[in-house]
């Protein structure tokens, strides 16, 4: 017997990490578990490719994680798997194959799957096919052809201290600046009509705490780069949320972890330790109305939301905010009151979801009593709802849109407000014109800009500052403008800067007549204003700094070296120098009109620092 549990991620990034699958093969036994194979697989291939990838492994059983993002496309796979091998023994599980059991059975020709967690159940039903024995009765397993038209309940396993961790026993492997997916607690002690994350279960078990210790030790032992840590909302209940961080802090401060908060629990303790931490954390807001929450089962303060969301910003920590547009009971027009909240709250991020009628959650089972209409199909993405009209929702639609080129992917937190308040607009209102521009005046189609996650910052830039030079001239406030290019550029240059590589020199020695290259990890970039000057305004108004800084035209280098950003300002021979090494030159050509001592000092310090590179 040969198994494969084979894992679709959305995309080969540090989070495409099969930790389903490597927590099923953990839990199955030795001789089991060396006839076991984890495969990765990835949307890039097609269908056809995808099976012979696995075929090519002779398996005698495959089983599937399904998930929103994978579900289409693994059932396909198993129904081209069913036709070419027949006697293969195909099995699902995940939240899809839980909360839309016999759908999944009859659209992917499956023998099964396992509803609720799968490690114990999987193991037992290895087992009974190993030793040839009826499957039916197995908790949490719906065979195809099942004895009752009764589900069976989900799987829970009761005591997660009985689950062995896929880290430790090394079924998942560990490398230097590798991505871990780790698992703290399962369940949630919420149940929002919206969300199936609690699937079912009302309550948190945590994991217990020496495991995760291990866990820690041996992440930071391998060095791993990231960890994303997929608890619902770690700080609730909030002490439990403070053992978390004090033993983050503890064993393993060294790593960046990405943490999924609740803003209500976010006391001062809280976000004191969460300011020593390098971590983001993420905040489930949704909407600012609290009406259109409360019959979602969702509380909101929002006072005291903002409250807490401006302590974490004094203490420099990185948060970013969730919203969901088409909620039954809102409208564009909330919407927009809602994108306005969260924006004038400067997030490090803002992602913004249409809503999703997920299979299994109370707003699925209850669609006509809340007034909507989803897809039956992944995304399962609404179609209707009688508070929000079709057109509304494509407004909707190309706001969120707009948010994100503009906002997110243009690295615009630094200075967005600034902006907003100098052209007297609400941020909705300016990232709508925004979006309405790139359609009407750069002629841009919907789909085109829709499909956000193909746009990169470099091409955001220039749209960035034709946009608003264009709205500071229909304001009659062009006065604006080099205050507002600088801060611009000044914003794309350090986030760029933070993701680049380090600059480092090359190591080969050149020859007398080598030509030279300006290092791909280093930015030059003129600005109106000092440098310096730049870097302290903060939020002041782009009419008081205007007022108060006298213009000083200059450059400016911006670069890693050893993960620290530099940022400095540039002398203008020097710049001059480096500038023209935006193409290939030789040392002579790089040197042109300066004095021969001065260019041979400032080439050889260019050439030390890894700032100019040989050309081969």
């Amino acid at each position: 017997m040969h198994i494969l549990i084979a894992t679709l991620h959305v995309r080969p990034s540090a989070q495409a990490v099969p930790l389903a699958a490597g927590c099923i093969k953990a839990c199955l036994p030795p001789e089991l578990q060396r006839r076991t194979e984890l495969v990765d697989l990835f949307p890039d291939l097609d269908t056809a490719s995808l099976s012979r990838k696995l075929l090519d492994l002779n398996p005698t059983i495959i089983a599937f994680p399904l998930y929103v993002w994978n579900r289409t496309q693994v059932l396909s796979l198993t129904r081209l798997l069913q036709r070419q091998r027949p006697e293969l023994i195909l099995l699902a599980g995940g939240p899809e194959a839980s909360a839309d059991s016999q759908k999944v059975i009859n659209e992917g020709a499956l023998a099964g799957i396992i509803r609720g967690e799968g490690e114990v159940s999987f193991a037992e039903l290895i087992a009974d096919l190993s030793a040839n024995k009826t499957t039916n009765g197995l908790s949490g397993y719906l065979p195809a052809k099942p004895e009752s038209q009764i589900l069976p309940a989900a799987a829970v396993c009761s005591d997660l201290s009985l689950l062995p961790s896929p880290w430790l026993t090394g079924q998942l492997p560990l490398t230097e600046n590798c991505g871990v997916l780790w698992e703290v607690a399962r369940g949630c002690q919420f149940n929002c009509a919206f969300c199936y994350d609690a699937k079912g279960h009302q309550g948190v078990r945590p994991f217990p705490t020496e495991r995760l210790q291990q866990e820690l030790k041996l992440f930071a032992k391998h060095r791993v780069g990231q960890i994303w840590i997929l608890d619902s909302t770690f700080n609730a209940p909030p002490k439990r949320g403070k053992q978390l961080l004090r033993m983050l802090l503890e064993l393993a401060p060294q790593i960046h972890y990405h943490i999924e908060a609740k803003a209500d629990f976010l006391d001062s303790d809280t976000i004191n330790l969460l300011s020593q931490l390098s971590c983001s954390v993420q905040i489930g807001l949704q909407s600012a109305t609290a009406a259109v929450l409360a019959p979602l089962h969702r509380n909101l303060q929002l006072q005291q939301m903002e409250q807490h969301l401006q302590q974490m910003s004094r203490a420099g920590i990185t948060f970013g905010l969730d919203l969901i547009y088409g909620l039954p009971g809102d409208n564009h027009a909330g919407f927009c009151n809602s994108l306005d909240f969260t924006l004038r709250q400067q997030p490090n991020q803002v992602d913004v979801f249409p809503l999703a009628v997920l299979p299994g959650t109370e707003l699925f089972d209850k669609q006509r009593e809340f007034g909507i209409q989803g897809e039956s199909q992944p995304p399962y993405l609404l179609q209707t709802n009688q508070s929000y009209s079709a057109t509304d929702l494509q407004k909707s639609r190309l706001l969120a849109a707009a948010t994100d080129i503009f906002y997110n992917r243009g690295r615009a937190v630094g200075f967005f407000i600034q902006l907003c308040n100098a052209l007297k607009l609400l941020p909705s209102v300016f990232l709508q014109q925004f979006g309405d521009w790139l359609v009407t005046e750069k002629k841009i189609g919907l789909e085109e800009i829709m499909a956000v996650d193909n746009w990169q910052p470099d091409a955001i830039l220039p749209l960035q500052q034709q946009f608003v030079a264009q709205q500071l001239k229909a304001k009659k406030i062009s006065k604006l403008l080099a205050i507002a290019t600088d801060l611009i550029n000044f914003h794309f240059f350090c986030a760029t800067t933070l993701l680049a590589d380090d600059c480092c020199s090359d190591s080969r020695r050149p020859g007398q007549k080598q030509r030279w290259k300006l290092n791909p990890a280093v930015a030059i970039q003129g600005f109106n204003y000092s440098l310096d000057e730049l870097e302290m305004v903060g939020g002041e108004s782009l009419a008081k700094i205007c007022r108060q800084l006298e213009p000083e035209p200059g450059h400016a280098i911006f670069l890693r070296q050893q993960g620290e950003v530099i940022i400095e300002a540039l002398d203008d021979d020097f710049a001059a120098l480096l500038g023209r090494a935006k193409t290939a030159k030789t040392r002579q050509q790089l040197g042109h009109g300066l004095a021969p001592e001065l260019a041979t000092e400032l080439l050889d310090f260019a050439i030390a620092q890894g700032l100019l590179l040989p050309v081969t």
